[in-house]
C-alpha cells in the first residue's frame, strides 16, 4: 500500500514537471507585433497608436527623404549624413581569464510565462524544440555565435532594411517634454556570454530594439562591450558600474543615462521617457509615495518613499521587486553627486562584501541605510520601468502598453520568446505601425 502511494506521488509530481516545462512559453500578448514589414499577429491594442510608420508606407517619411544613421564609435547610434548603418560594437579584445564570467545583471524570478496563442508553422516549431534542447553558445559582440557562419548577401540586404527602416522612423516620435533627443542615452552593455547566450543572434536582436527606440524619439544609443570592464576575479555584473561611467565620458552633453539589462525589451516604444518618467510632472505623479522600502529578504526595511522630496534633485529614478531596489532598469542623472555615487558603488569594500545579488544588494544596502541618499532616489512602481514577464499581482507583471519586460532570471523563457517571436522580426515593437 506504502509502495503504490509512493509511486502515486512519483508520477503525480512528472506530469506537474510536464506542465511547468509546457507553460514556459511567453504570455498572452494584447497587442500587434512587427514581422518582417508584416502584422504577424493582431490582438487588440489597449494602447495609443502612433503614425503608420511601417517599412515601404508612405506616412511618417521625411520630405527630404535623406535621412540616415551614422556608425560611432563603440555603437553609439546618430542622426547624420553618412550612408552607413549603426552596428553593435565589436569586442577589441578578448580577455580569457573573464570568458566563464555572467555578462548581465540577473535576478531571481523562476516562474515562466504563460502560455500565449499564436500558430507558427511546423518547420518552426521543430527548429524552436531543437534550439532549446542545445547547450548554450558564447556570442561574438556583435550577437553572433562563434559557431555561425554569416552570409554576405543576407547581411547586406538586411543592413539596407535597417538602414531604410531607421531612416523612416527617425525622430518621428512627437515629444515636447524635457529632457529629449539627445540628452538621453539608452545603454546596453554585454560580452554575448551567459546564459543568454544560448539564444542565437540575441545581441543583434537586442541592439535593434533599442535602435529602432532611440531612433524614433532622436535619443542616442550605446553598446558597450562589457569584458572591457572586467576586473580581477569581480563578478561580471559589477562592470555594469564604470560602464555606465563610461557612457557619461563618452556623451558630454547627455543629463540622463538609462541602464537596460540584456534580458529586458522594449515593447512600448510610443512612450518617451520625459513624458513617462524624466519630466518632473511626470515624475510626481509617478513616485511610489509612501511605499515601504524593501529588503533582499522580502520584508519592510521599516521606513516609506518620503512625500518631501525635492525633485530638481533627484539624481536616480529606479523601482523595487520583491527583493528591494533592482539594478536592471535605472536611470542616472548627471551630476557632481551621481558621479561620486557610482564612485561609491563599485568601491572595493561593497565589491568584496559578499552581498548575494553583488551590486543589486550593495545598491540596496547603501539607499536602505542612507538618508540623505534616499533623498535623491526616484523610487517608481516597478511596472513604470521594470516590469517583470511575469508576476504574482498587478504590481510586478508585464501588461499591455508596459514600457519594459525584463526575463529576469527567466533566460530560458527569454530564450523561447526570442526565438517565437523578435527572430522573426528585426524589431520588437508593439507601436511602430
Amino acid at each position: 500500500m506504502r509502495i503504490r502511494k509512493v509511486k502515486t506521488l512519483g508520477v503525480i509530481a512528472l506530469v506537474s514537471i510536464v506542465l511547468v516545462i509546457y507553460f514556459s512559453t511567453p504570455s498572452k500578448l494584447d497587442g500587434t507585433l512587427w514581422v518582417k514589414g508584416d502584422l504577424h499577429s493582431s490582438i487588440k491594442e489597449q494602447v495609443p497608436v502612433v503614425n503608420d510608420l511601417r517599412p515601404g508606407s508612405e506616412a511618417g517619411i521625411g520630405t527630404d527623404g535623406t535621412k540616415s544613421v551614422t556608425e560611432l564609435p563603440t555603437g553609439t547610434v546618430k542622426v547624420g549624413s553618412a550612408d552607413t548603418v549603426p552596428q553593435p560594437a565589436k569586442a577589441t579584445s578578448t580577455d580569457k581569464s573573464t570568458e566563464t564570467k555572467t555578462n548581465d545583471s540577473s535576478d531571481s524570478v523562476a516562474e515562466p510565462l504563460s502560455e500565449i496563442v499564436v500558430d507558427l508553422p511546423q518547420q518552426e516549431e521543430q527548429q524552436h524544440h531543437e534550439t532549446t534542447e542545445s547547450e548554450p553558445k558564447p556570442q561574438t559582440a556583435d550577437g553572433q555565435t562563434e559557431s555561425n557562419s554569416v552570409d554576405p548577401e543576407a547581411e547586406k540586404a538586411h543592413a539596407e532594411e535597417r538602414r531604410a527602416w531607421l531612416a523612416e522612423i527617425q525622430g518621428k516620435a512627437p515629444d515636447t517634454l524635457e529632457p529629449k533627443g539627445s540628452k538621453i542615452v539608452v545603454l546596453t552593455a554585454s560580452d554575448g556570454k551567459g546564459h543568454n547566450g544560448a539564444i542565437s543572434n540575441l545581441l543583434q536582436m537586442v541592439n535593434e530594439n533599442r535602435e529602432d527606440y532611440c531612433a524614433f524619439h532622436g535619443y542616442e544609443y550605446q553598446f558597450l562591450n562589457i569584458s572591457n570592464f572586467h576586473s580581477g576575479d569581480r563578478p561580471a555584473v559589477w562592470s555594469k558600474i564604470p560602464a555606465i561611467q563610461e557612457t557619461f565620458r563618452l556623451h558630454p552633453d547627455a543629463e540622463w543615462v538609462w541602464w537596460l539589462d540584456t534580458d529586458a525589451i522594449i515593447m512600448t516604444p510610443s512612450l518617451d521617457l520625459a513624458g513617462h518618467v524624466l519630466n518632473p510632472e511626470a515624475m510626481k505623479k509617478r513616485i511610489s509615495y509612501d511605499a515601504p522600502f524593501i529588503l533582499p529578504s522580502g520584508k519592510d526595511a521599516g521606513f516609506r518613499v518620503s512625500r518631501d522630496m525635492d525633485l530638481s534633485k533627484v539624481d536616480i529614478v529606479v523601482s523595487q521587486d520583491h527583493q528591494g531596489v533592482n539594478a536592471g532598469s535605472i536611470l542616472f542623472r548627471r551630476s557632481e553627486w551621481t558621479f561620486a555615487f557610482l564612485d561609491m558603488w563599485i568601491d572595493p569594500m561593497y565589491v568584496n562584501s559578499g552581498f548575494e545579488r553583488y551590486e543589486q544588494d550593495a545598491l540596496n544596502h547603501i539607499i536602505l541605510n542612507h538618508a540623505r541618499i534616499r533623498s535623491r532616489v526616484a523610487v517608481v512602481p516597478q511596472r513604470v520601468i521594470n516590469a517583470f514577464s511575469v508576476g504574482d499581482d498587478q504590481k510586478m507583471g508585464w501588461m499591455t502598453g508596459d514600457l519594459v519586460v525584463h526575463f529576469a532570471g527567466c533566460w530560458y523563457v527569454l530564450r523561447v520568446w526570442y526565438f517565437r517571436y523578435v527572430s522573426h522580426s528585426w524589431c520588437c515593437s508593439l507601436m511602430f505601425r
